[in-house]
């Protein structure tokens, strides 16, 4: 219920404080000279010494509230009917001053009402012994029947109880007078054998910092401490510890425990991608500019990854670059590799093993292949090839792990578990090696390609008649070998040529099916998460061609940048997406939006080319890497919600792709369900 507004209102009271303010003999009029001379009066230090109010705050807010209370008590009644107004001063006039009360406030000496020392100590310690050692003698002194006393436990001169945290009181200092004497003798035999040298250790990249070391007895200390397998171990601790500090918003997006809300009402589908990290090589490879030749996750622990540096293009090399790295990266450490392993000639391929995740095959540029145990960083690779075995001298370009299938002779020893893996190099061969006990793999050759003639099935290219055939131009160069993900004696093969050899473990020699799938060399090859029969291949002619098994002729084909695709994989989250890379752009498709241009283009670095890249395990991250020796860990940032029925999703967009061609999209039916037997999926195949 609202007051009822009275139109004299604290009329009264404003006339009332008008009529002293006028009454106040500061308003008097006076002269300029008599106002001069009073403002120089107000300025003399003798007058503020006297006008000064020695009084406290309680003592203003008392004497305002007696003030308005007076006013209210003088209040006088005016006619409901009328409404006065402040008499309104005309401009001319001159401001009436305003009286004012000038506060000194000044600080009172402290006053201390309460204070007591700690009388605490530490038990650990030997004062805090000292101190329980002197409280049993005194409970034994007081022991006795005529000698014990009554005490009581209780607060006094405060009603709540001072409490002091141990953590807060500092150890007490100890200080003690000691003399010794040193001669000058034993001063110039101490400093003979101790001599100080300064050395850069890098951090960071390329940033150095400056450690001055001693050496005793002409060793150095510093690389005896360096050399100890227990301080790395500790020193890789700390610099995880220190790294989550700064990475720790981006390792928990790395991880995927911030998922986006389905719930949120500012949802935005914009398919970007967000910049986590760099992983700068700490080293020569960075200096000379060594390129991102391959990248694999552990398959047991997504937080390990294996980087390899060598040679991408060869119009770039720059001089001395003939060297090759294989860094090991955690992302609980972004800023350094765990793992460092260096190598004379560059380093093409790395591939971790599924059954034995601490094994990681390793492909050289000499063609030379090795096998080394990560969980033992001192130790010499366990096995390499040699020649007589694999006598091809061209670049190792791809190694798939395969299972034991049963023409494999089982051997025994500590190897015998682990299964033999597959080497494909630019010979255009193919050799399968197995870990014995033995310094060297055992390996032997398993494919050695033809170049193919005449017309095959896929896609149709006109190939020039050779006038005379050369004999050093007899084999393809293999560019990539990918394994069958049900049938793992099968395997899959791309060639410079753009052909795909389809080959088995169970039948050395010989290929069982030949398909010609880009008009330029063919580069990387990947299967559908959700379909054993969908795969998409990339090359060098600016295509993506999506492939369906039993069809002969693609089914779709995504043409968008003319530059040449790098490599393309399916997501591992969305059965209609995949994931492109061009020279300088990583492009996301979305088949169920559109065929003709990707959804989307980023662009980190414009000036510096891309290689390749890899999802990590949980999908929703991307390890790219480029010309200039960086992994750049990418996140997808606004993306739709993965559909609940993937194959079903995947199944609706193929079919309005194939909406304008009714020929290929009868055969697509005709092949039935394409999908895994049992609806499930397989998105651990890197």
């Amino acid at each position: 219920m609202s007051r009822i507004l009275r139109q004299d209102y604290r009329n009264a009271d404003f006339q009332q404080l008008s009529q002293l303010i006028r009454n106040h003999p500061l308003m008097k009029s006076t002269t300029s000279d008599e106002q001069q001379m009073q403002l120089q009066k107000l300025r003399t230090p003798e007058y503020r010494t006297k006008c000064v109010m020695r009084a406290s705050l309680d003592d203003i807010a008392l004497g305002i509230n007696l003030y308005k209370l007076q006013l209210d008590a003088d209040k006088l009644p005016t006619h409901p009917s009328t409404i006065r107004f402040a008499h309104r001063t005309p401009k001319s006039a001159k401001s009436p001053a305003t009286p004012f009360i000038k506060v000194l406030l000044r600080k009172t000496p402290l006053v201390v009402l309460f204070e007591r020392s700690s009388m605490t100590a530490e038990l650990d310690g030997d004062e805090g012994r000292l101190v329980l050692a002197d409280n049993q003698r005194y409970d034994e002194l007081l022991a006795g029947t005529d000698k014990s006393r009554r005490t009581v436990d209780a607060d006094t001169q405060t009603m709540t109880a001072l409490k002091k945290s141990r953590l807060v009181n500092t150890e007490r200092l100890c200080t003690d007078h000691v003399g010794s004497y040193v001669s000058n003798f034993e001063m110039f035999d101490t400093y003979k054998d101790l001599e100080a040298s300064t050395k850069s250790v890098q951090v960071q990249g390329e940033q150095q910092m400056q450690v001055t070391t001693y050496k005793v007895g002409g060793v150095d200390q510093f690389e005896a401490i360096n050399s100890l397998p227990s301080f790395k171990l500790a020193l890789m601790l700390t610099m995880r510890i220190l790294a989550s500090n700064v990475f720790e918003p981006e390792q928990r997006r790395f991880r995927n425990m911030t998922p986006p809300d389905p719930f949120a009402e500012d949802v935005q589908f914009k398919y970007r991608l967000r910049l986590l990290w760099r992983l700068s090589s700490p080293s020569n490879a960075s200096r000379v500019r060594q390129a991102v030749t391959s990248i694999s996750f552990c398959p047991n622990n997504g937080d390990i990854m294996a980087v390899s540096y060598g040679i991408y293009t060869f119009s770039h090399m720059p001089s001395g670059s003939r060297r090759g790295y294989v860094y090991l990266w955690n992302i609980k450490n972004p800023v350094n590799p765990e793992r460092c392993y260096n190598y004379k000639v560059p380093v093409v391929t790395v591939q971790f093993s599924p059954s034995a995740p601490q094994l990681l095959a390793i492909g050289l540029q000499n063609g030379n292949t090795e096998v080394r145990d990560i969980s033992q960083p001192e130790q010499p690779p366990l096995a390499m090839s040699q020649r007589n075995s694999s006598p091809h001298f061209k670049p190792v370009t791809a190694i798939q792990w395969i299972p034991r299938s049963d023409g494999d002779v089982t051997l025994g020893g500590d190897y015998a578990g682990i299964t033999p893996f597959l080497a494909a190099s630019l010979s255009g061969a193919v050799t399968k090696y197995q870990l014995i006990n033995s310094p060297y793999l055992l390996g032997f050759e398993h494919q050695h390609f033809q170049r193919s003639e005449g017309e095959l099935e896929g896609i149709t290219v006109q190939r020039p008649a050779q006038r005379a055939p050369l004999l050093a131009n007899r084999h393809p160069q293999c560019m990539e070998l990918m394994l069958d993900p049900l049938q793992k004696d099968i395997y899959y093969v791309l060639t410079d040529e753009g052909t795909l050899f389809k080959c088995s473990t169970n039948y050395p020699l010989q290929h069982l099916e030949l398909r010609q799938v880009h008009e330029s060399p063919a580069v990387c090859l990947d299967f559908s998460p959700w379909s054993p029969k969908l795969y998409l291949t990339c090359g060098s002619d600016w295509c993506i061609r999506i492939w369906l098994s039993g069809i002969i002729s693609p089914v779709i084909t995504l043409l968008h940048h003319l530059s040449p695709v790098h490599c393309a994989r399916w997501s591992r989250t969305h059965s209609t997406i995949l994931v492109s890379l061009s020279h300088t752009t990583v492009d996301i498709w979305d088949l169920r939006y559109s065929t003709l241009k990707p959804v989307s283009s980023t662009t980190i670095d414009a000036k510096i080319c891309y290689t390749t890249f890899r999802f990590a395990h949980c999908g929703r991250s991307l390890a790219v890497g480029n010309e200039a020796g960086q992994v750049l860990m990418l996140s997808f940032e606004d993306m739709p919600f993965p559909p609940h029925f993937q194959y079903r999703q995947l199944k609706r967009a193929i079919y309005k792709a194939l909406s304008l061609e009714p020929t290929l999209q009868q055969q697509v039916k005709s092949v039935g369900n394409f999908g895994y037997p049992r609806g499930e999926k397989l998105t651990t195949m890197q």
